[in-house]
């Protein structure tokens, strides 16, 4: 048996020990409930024009195997969707292409956005640290993206800073910008939050070859997601990236989402006198599935 099943095995043992305080009755169909979150594949889109570094920073970003599962249906050949796995969790990516490239496919486009955004979890959102034009961007965000309902689900990345001026300066010992190089990138994050209307989350400035500042971008994601996607993401993420805060950010939306699920079976299956004396145990269940998090997704 692999190291991953032996975990696995652990962790999905823990969950059920923690159930245990509950009316016989609702453990199984809590228990499959769970199961589900633990399963959860995110889905996360990755936007960007060409030659804005999309593939290198999945690269920098997550660890596993990845194969190409299919072209998304309905959608143009270009837009694939990407299947990384490490151990037993994945993360689903799909490569949208980029916005501005074609005046003919831009209407196609938008049209595909709108139908891909409700099956995202988050959208990374792509930009070259050099770039000057976000015409098409900006467009997009605000006539396709916002009006669907995504804002809360974009995160915009700076990507390649290392080439922005004076790109000669850049630190190639210590991998971070110069001085002058790090004023340019303040100035450069803070014209694209300008120009985008400040978005909800920050503009993420990072150099996904160099390995800068990519960690940051890693904490930002899992506290961009939604709270049943954290966790999955948190998995594949290469270890250098698994910070503490990673860690906690994604184990706190585990237990959030594991309550939720409680409470709702709970108040769906029990009759109210029996409800409320599950509902006195559940902070104990879930402070003991808790504990099964890291067997599941460490």
């Amino acid at each position: 048996m692999s190291q991953f099943a032996n975990k696995e095995d652990k962790g999905r043992d823990l969950v059920k020990d923690a159930l245990e305080i509950l009316p016989e009755n609702i453990r199984e169909s809590i228990y499959r409930r769970i199961n589900d979150v633990i399963s959860y594949e995110p889905v996360i889109g990755i936007m960007g024009k060409t030659g804005a570094g999309k593939s290198s920073l999945c690269n920098a970003i997550f660890k596993g195997d990845v194969c190409a599962v299919s072209n998304v249906e309905a959608c143009t050949r270009e837009t694939q969707e990407i299947r990384i796995q490490f151990g037993k969790r994945a993360v689903r990516l799909i490569d949208i292409p980029g916005v501005g490239e074609s005046a003919e496919r831009d209407s196609e486009y938008e049209h595909l956005y709108r139908d891909l955004l409700p099956q995202l979890d988050l959208v990374l959102w792509v930009i070259k640290g050099d770039d000057r034009a976000f015409s098409a961007d900006e467009h997009f965000y605000k006539n396709v993206l916002l009006p669907a309902g995504g804002e809360a689900k974009t995160l915009f990345v700076l990507n390649q800073v290392d080439k922005i001026e004076p790109f000669r300066e850049w630190d190639v010992t210590h991998a971070r910008p110069s001085p002058a190089q790090m004023q340019n990138i303040l100035d450069k994050e803070a014209y694209i939050t300008q120009r985008f209307g400040f978005t909800d989350h920050p503009v993420i400035a990072v150099a996904a070859s160099e390995g800068y500042n990519v960690t940051h971008l890693v904490e930002a994601m899992v506290r961009a997601l939604p709270k049943h996607a954290q966790s999955g993401v948190a998995a594949q993420v290469k270890d250098e990236h698994k910070t503490a805060t990673v860690t906690e950010v994604a184990t706190e939306g585990f237990a959030d989402t594991v309550d939720k699920v409680i409470d709702e079976l709970i108040e769906a299956t029990l009759p109210k006198p029996v409800a409320i004396v599950a509902k006195a145990a559940k902070k104990a269940v879930v402070s003991g599935i808790k504990k099964a998090w890291s067997w599941l997704f460490g």
